[in-house]
């Protein structure tokens, strides 16, 4: 059992945060980062080519972390594998000894660098997560045996919101069936929309991180609000950032507003930033004041 999946099964409070692997084959900063975050979360994510921008393969980042004495989640997308080759990484990582995975069904190739790039989609998260329960049966996605079973914690995402309708909350139920332990959510800054989401999530009975991604400029803040989906800024949010002589310190304090009210409906956090992960030390140290 993974050290995450102990801390969520005894309901222990958990926090984890995101690194992006490197563009290209140095890993001096990505250890750097790992240094950095290890002490403040219990565990470490690393994306798989993040809105289709091409970096190195997740799974080589997660031995890294592995290497320097952490736990890293492996984050594996279905935009660029068949199912092949999604099963050949899983194998893989299991052999590496990555325990913890979490699936997603990817950004489309348009929104990265290399928008010439064909995507693959042959499954989506739920049919990735039902072919990662046939390989922890020791079985892979045509029903040949393997040599050893995988024994990964297989986790999900969700955004955490209600406006609309309960369509994410269904969408969690099909996850859960298909195998999903835990949940990691993307950011919502309408802090009473997310609360109900979490409230109206807990009788699900599965652990969800909420996601809390780390503001540090008012440009930065445009930018999330204009061009990734999903995630929509109140204008109050906007014009404090904007305001603001200080908006890193400002971030620091939006985010742990939200975690302070969001506390009593989840298991825990997931940490992100964009490009600044000192914040993250940041934001833990204020959150356990």
């Amino acid at each position: 059992m993974s050290k995450l999946a102990a801390l969520l099964t005894q309901k222990q409070f958990v926090l984890t945060a995101e690194i992006s692997p490197p563009k290209g084959p140095g890993i001096k900063k990505l250890k750097e980062n790992i240094r950095l975050l290890s002490p403040y979360v219990q565990a470490l994510n690393i994306t798989d080519c993040q809105r289709a921008i091409v970096r190195m393969a997740s799974w080589a980042a997660c031995k890294v972390i592995l290497d320097e004495g952490a736990e890293p989640i492996l984050q594996v997308t279905c935009r660029d594998r068949n199912s092949i080759a999604l099963q050949a990484d899983l194998m893989g990582a299991a052999a590496l000894g990555i325990s913890n995975v979490l699936c997603l069904t990817g950004d489309p190739v348009k929104v990265g660098d290399s928008p010439s790039s064909k995507s693959v989609f042959e499954m989506e998260s739920v049919k990735l997560l039902t072919l990662m329960k046939s390989l922890q049966n020791g079985l892979d996605g045509a029903g040949n045996k393997m040599n050893s079973r995988t024994r990964f914690f297989p986790g999900a995402v969700v955004n955490p919101t209600l406006k609309g309708g309960t369509g994410q909350i269904e969408r969690m139920k099909k996850k859960i069936e298909a195998g999903a332990a835990f949940f990691q959510t993307q950011a919502n800054y309408d802090t009473a929309d997310f609360a109900d989401f979490l409230k109206t999530a807990l009788p699900l009975n599965v652990p969800i991180l909420a996601g809390i991604l780390v503001l540090h400029s008012s440009e930065v803040a445009h930018y999330i609000h204009d061009n990734i989906p999903g995630i929509q800024l109140p204008q109050e949010i906007l014009s404090r950032l904007e305001k603001s002589r200080d908006p890193e310190k400002e971030g620091i304090s939006i985010a742990l507003e939200s975690m302070k009210s969001l506390r009593p409906y989840c298991a825990g956090f997931h940490l992100m930033t964009i490009r600044k992960e000192s914040l993250i030390p940041q934001v833990v140290k204020g959150f356990h004041e």
